[in-house]
């Protein structure tokens, strides 16, 4: 049996540093190179993106800055694949990414398969960090999962077309994915969840950077929960400890202006959770150094719960969006 015809699709915006690794790398894949294509889809870069893009053997789109899910779009429509693999432009597929995926191809209830996440040998410890913790999530999936992340996933042009695309109103790198995972559960296919194909995200994360894309990411949550309330709690990526700290956090906030010691008991809770979080991390990790990343997770707490309230209020109170 033939192989199914694959596009990746790499949306990219001022990545010209990282782009070029990324296309060597889907180049590099252990699939036939002539059931293969490579889309690069330009989202208004103003940088050297264009120059590092540009090779014989890639076909190259320039669009108008708009967003990276009216990128993915963009790349969709000028895909022949019989299959479209996503990934960013700051991402390195391992070499048998494609392969891994493809396997799950021909179940027929099957939309999309998702992948896993690495980190590319980032000095930083808060990178490494956040890569233990997303791969401590990874391994509590099941099989089949609700939502995938667009930097690792294939979808297959029928499940694409059914569920209408990515939503370009989320102009920003957040929400669409999951928005678009839970379309294609809603047209009667499966997501499976791929935990061996791995595609390693070239992260260079800095505190205020971090802090920023979780309050990016909290506030377009409010206008994918308000288009798909009932998914809330079907989200197997979060867990009770994610519920948990949400409502210690937001007890310690509305108690401050009550009860200081209900404050502080709440704020402690939710602390010693971070903590304990932390300490295992350090343990997989082997380097204790990881612990202190407690601190980190408490302080993100609050900024997500500013994210989403921000969110709520332009999305469910003024229903702007």
């Amino acid at each position: 049996m033939e192989k199914p015809f694959i596009s990746i699709v790499i949306p990219v915006f001022n990545a010209g540093s990282t782009i070029l690794q990324a296309i060597e790398a889907c180049k590099s894949q252990d699939y036939p190179a002539d059931r293969i294509e490579i889309i690069v889809v330009d989202d208004g870069s103003t940088d050297n993106t264009k120059e590092a893009a540009v090779r014989p053997d890639v076909k190259y789109i320039y669009q108008k800055k708009s967003g990276p899910a009216s990128a993915r779009n963009n790349g969709f429509k000028n895909a022949k694949g019989d299959a479209i693999c996503f990934t960013d432009a700051d991402c390195t597929p391992d070499t048998g990414w494609v392969s891994k995926l493809v396997n799950h191809y021909y179940a027929e209830d099957t939309g999309a398969v998702a992948g896993s996440y690495d980190v590319y040998g980032s000095p930083y410890l808060l990178d490494k960090f956040v890569h233990y913790e997303i791969r401590d999530r990874h391994s509590r999936m099941p099989e089949y999962v609700n939502s995938f992340g667009t930097y690792n996933v294939m979808i297959k042009r029928n499940a694409f077309e059914a569920a209408g695309g990515f939503n370009p109103e989320y102009c920003n790198a957040s929400g669409e994915d999951t928005d678009l995972s839970y379309r294609i559960i809603r047209s009667g296919y499966k997501i499976y969840f791929a935990k061996n194909a791995f595609v390693s995200h070239k992260n260079i994360l800095r505190l205020l950077e971090y802090f920023d894309v979780q309050f990016r990411h909290a506030y377009w949550r409010m206008k994918l929960y308000k288009a798909h309330c009932p998914m809330i709690a079907k989200d197997e990526y979060g867990y009770w400890k994610d519920f948990l700290e949400v409502f210690l956090a937001m007890g310690a906030v509305f108690c401050l202006f009550f009860n200081l010691e209900i404050a502080s008991i709440l704020a402690i809770a939710l602390f010693l959770i971070q903590l304990s979080q932390a300490v295992k991390i350090a343990v997989q990790g082997k380097n204790i150094l990881y612990a202190g990343f407690s601190f980190v997770t408490f302080i993100r707490v609050f900024v997500r719960i500013a994210g989403g309230a921000f969110g709520f209020i332009r999305f469910w109170i003024f229903r702007m969006g």
